[in-house]
């Protein structure tokens, strides 16, 4: 049921952009944006981080959420000589730079597709739970996900970026009290320890392309009114917003 529903959700989204007058749906769905139904780009990155947040890193003394850990599942499709890879990673978001990071088992697909052709597409993906399921209240418009185009590198440790990245995804990994107990020396040489059997992988991101169908049914006139809600940021916006990253 689950697959049945990423499905649709995906046929939903390519016949969206399709609609779009003079377009190529195929090769064309990113540049698709009226600048009168975006948000700004501030608002776009907020709900970004807000969908790739993860779990709590770490907590208040009250109980509540002090940092998240930016630790998601994703969908990574890579270039394997003439045919498309595909591969399911946990990256770790740098909410800063808007860079993800990961360590791979080496001679992995996904490590030698970007070894050889660094272009890669990654998707995120949320949908109702099967048992919370009701159909035409919170069916797959209720869904939304989040797509990054860019370019992935293998690491070789010389990067500036690098022990940020690898820290950052290490500390969720031992958990931020032991990893932050560490000196640096310490966390440096436990980084490299991985890097014998792992490569650590950075994405470098263009865009995030954030959608929902339901955004397109947030608008005057709505043909679902359920989802009406003028109070909120998407209302009348396009069902895809579009993150520039410099």
């Amino acid at each position: 049921m689950k697959k049945l529903f990423a499905l649709v959700f995906a046929l939903m989204l390519l016949c969206t952009a399709a609609m779009a007058e003079g377009v190529d749906a195929t090769t064309g769905a990113s540049q698709v944006t009226t600048p009168e139904t975006q948000m700004t780009q501030e608002e776009i990155k907020a709900m970004t981080l807000d969908y790739l947040r993860g779990f709590p890193l770490t907590k208040n003394e009250d109980g509540t959420t002090k940092e998240w850990a930016y630790r998601e599942m994703y969908q990574i499709a890579t270039v394997h000589g003439d045919m498309p890879g595909l591969s399911s990673v946990e990256f770790v978001l740098d909410p800063e730079t808007m860079r993800l990071y990961c360590s791979s088992e080496k001679g992995t697909e996904k490590c030698v597709d970007i070894a050889s052709n660094p272009n890669v597409v990654m998707y995120w993906y949320k949908q109702i739970p099967e048992d919370q399921y009701v159909p035409q209240v919170n069916d797959y418009f209720n869904s939304y996900g989040v797509q990054i185009k860019g370019t992935a590198k293998l690491m070789d440790g010389t990067e500036d970026t690098f022990f940020r990245g690898a820290s950052l995804y290490m500390r969720t990994l031992y958990g931020p009290e032991r990893w932050d107990a560490m000196d640096e020396a310490t966390q440096k040489a436990t980084i490299e320890r991985v890097g014998g059997f792992n490569e650590w992988i950075e994405i470098i991101p263009t865009e995030y392309n954030v959608t929902s169908l339901f955004w397109s049914y947030n608008k005057e006139g709505s043909l679902r009114p359920q989802y009406y809600d003028p109070e909120s940021p998407t209302f009348g916006k396009d069902p895809r917003q579009v993150l520039i990253i410099e």
